[in-house]
């Protein structure tokens, strides 16, 4: 993958310095088994002092040094100090979006926040948060999906939460301590059950030093993923200080949680639809559900969706949903009940369990060593970035919210245009304003644009494709419907996906803001509707069913604007004009046709299916005359 960053490329890896340490330091190798040595079963991942991406672990000096490059290259990306660690390092969120933090309706942007490397052991978290902010950059400007959330989103990332911990396990990359009561032991494997220290830091490091032959301290720490305040203490080794899981004195106690805190006042905390937590490992999403049937719906949905675009890609994350109204107070409980938006903890890869082995390094044809599922090897990572990415960035294009038609235009054969609407946004509510509206003519050629709120279409190779793992309509469904000589009817107006625009131009000609949220029809206004005068006009109703590549159906009531409230969508109606969250057609624009262009009956009732018609008069005529002809000489 190309990226804009590429100032430095060092590559130089940390030495493996030898250090003076006591029978307590076990050291991890590739083959070696003894009394202190555990193999993995392939080469140690040592972290790398490179700002771009490369086949390994970078180094968390150059993972911040590349996102504060970024940031300070791109105007779409901005560095925020939301905390201090115990060791007084700075913990930076970034916040991508444009300046004025509203979308281009003039409302309030939604907000989603990704948590990177909250335990600190777990490598492959900052890669794939970094994976994610450096494709938002490098799409910046992509004229679809990616330009779209900036410009109409606020995404919030801190891709390295537990900082302290996080430099710990690079300082001592292949060096851990044991469990107490374990030195005895003349098997490796006994003496791994419960690695802590070094490369198997887990906790932050409150009155923990970085010396790892310091024995007294390595039990010590938070588990800053059991400090929230939903749920804190639930599970019986909370309250136990050297507990892997000790969730702290308080909620929140922890600076780093704290960070937390502030990182989602940028969203504002109000505005707030998605939160991920980043993990290794086991393939999985972590679901919570509060009781709560609408959000717990939703949040199903989209981890369904999350779960097809990574197989699609090679993998597969399915969603472990959590029973209703539980939680161990992780950061995406905390979410999920605060705040009511769907949330989970990712698990990155690799899979829990994999051939029987709970270990997970046997993944990559290791040895299935204790733990060593938190060590992906470097030839691993690339794949797993790159799988994971556009799963994300799904998960924001879907809970920026659905679309609506922001504009209808109808033109004649000459470029004329006789039918003119859009929909104009003031504050919570729309108004349709009509400009123009002429009387069509059944049987003649027009051409209708329409534009939609957001980009509704994915693109392979220039072509509209599904997005990864997704299946949605992808031609336009048209139609116009009324009533006329006291019967209903419908006709279909033919699409395909080449009605999709991805050159610019604007009405009538291309896309109005970006590839693909507007479509170009040309069709024959429909003349085999039965009326019962040449006078007057007749209302055809224009209707437009339309799904955006992540599923989602129209707005069918555009006047209330759509939100989202108390763990749903507000303000968003479904064919019937219900307010739920599917959606459906969008029926607002009517069109007048001069009813001396259709069909005139002076009597019967007329079609109602589509596509069909009713018979001429001169037919009615001729088999009226055939009837009496057959009656008189029967």
């Amino acid at each position: 993958m190309v990226r804009l960053i590429n100032k430095i490329a060092v590559t130089t890896c940390i030495a493996l310095v030898p250090i003076s340490v006591s029978s307590e330091v076990l050291t991890y190798t590739e083959n070696t088994n003894s009394n202190t040595e555990l193999a993995i079963g392939y080469p140690l991942p040592i972290p790398v002092d490179s700002m771009t991406a490369v086949n390994g672990f970078r180094s968390y000096d150059f993972l911040k040094s590349h996102h504060e490059a970024l940031a300070l290259a791109n105007a779409e990306m901005r560095s925020v100090t939301i905390g201090t660690t115990h060791n007084g390092r700075d913990i930076i969120a970034y916040q991508f979006g444009d300046s004025n933090n509203v979308d281009l309706d003039g409302l309030i942007e939604p907000a989603f926040l990704v948590n990177g490397t909250i335990h600190a052991r777990e490598w492959q978290s900052p890669e794939v948060v970094t994976e994610l902010m450096e494709q938002i950059i490098e799409r910046k400007n992509d004229q679809g999906m990616v330009q779209y959330l900036l410009e109409n989103s606020n995404i919030i990332i801190a891709p390295v939460l537990n900082i302290d911990g996080f430099l710990q396990t690079q300082r001592y990359p292949v060096n851990v301590t044991n469990s107490p009561n374990t030195t005895a032991s003349s098997s490796p494997s006994q003496k791994f059950q419960q690695p802590r220290d070094g490369r198997m830091r887990r906790k932050n490091m409150p009155n923990v030093d970085e010396v790892l032959s310091t024995e007294g301290d390595r039990l010590n720490g938070v588990d800053l993923n059991r400090n929230s305040s939903h749920f804190f203490g639930v599970q019986p080794d909370n309250s136990v200080p050297t507990s892997l899981i000790y969730g702290g004195a308080n909620p929140f106690s922890e600076p780093e949680t704290k960070a937390l805190l502030e990182a989602a006042k940028l969203g504002p905390e109000s505005e707030l639809r998605f939160y991920q937590d980043s993990h290794s490992f086991s393939r999985v999403l972590f679901v919570p559900r509060p009781n709560n049937a609408r959000l717990n719906a939703i949040t199903q949905s989209v981890a369904t969706k999350y779960q097809n675009t990574t197989i699609s890609l090679g993998a597969n994350y399915f969603p472990v949903i959590d029973d209703v109204g539980s939680g161990i107070a992780t950061t995406a409980d905390y979410f999920a009940y605060e705040h009511l938006i769907p949330t989970w903890t990712l698990e990155i890869e690799p899979p829990q369990g994999f051939q029987g082995e709970a270990n997970g390094g046997a993944f990559y044809g290791g040895t299935g060593a204790s733990h060593s599922g938190f060590i992906a090897p470097d030839s691993a990572i690339a794949r797993i970035r790159d799988q994971l990415a556009p799963a994300q960035l799904l998960m924001f294009y879907h809970q920026a919210g659905p679309a609506y038609v922001k504009s209808v235009q109808i033109a004649d054969a000459n470029d004329q245009v006789v039918y003119a609407a859009e929909w104009q946004t003031s504050g919570n509510s729309r108004s349709l304003n009509i400009t123009t509206d002429q009387t069509l003519t059944g049987g003649q050629q027009y051409k209708l644009w329409v534009q939609f709120s957001k980009p509704m279409r994915w693109r392979n190779n220039g072509n509209v494709a599904q997005y990864p793992g997704q299946s949605v309509t992808l031609s336009p469904t048209l139609s116009f419907n009324g009533n006329a000589n006291n019967t209903s009817f419908t006709r279909n107006i033919a699409t395909n996906n080449a009605n999709w625009l991805n050159t610019s131009g604007g009405s009538l000609t291309g896309f109005a803001s970006y590839q693909d949220d507007a479509i170009l029809v040309s069709f024959t206004m429909p003349s085999n509707v039965n009326v019962s005068s040449t006078s007057g006009t007749t209302n055809f109703n224009l209707n437009l069913t339309v799904q955006d590549f992540a599923g989602l159906a129209l707005d069918s009531n555009p006047s209330t604007v759509v939100d989202w409230a108390n763990g749903a969508w507000t303000g968003y109606e479904n064919t019937n004009g219900a307010t739920g969250d599917t959606g459906g057609t969008d029926a607002s624009y009517s069109i007048k046709v001069d009813n001396s262009s259709l069909n005139l009956v002076t009597g019967g009732s007329g079609s109602s299916g589509g596509g069909g018609g009713s018979m001429s008069w001169l037919l009615l005529l001729l088999l009226a005359g055939l009837r009496f002809r057959k009656l008189k000489f029967h």
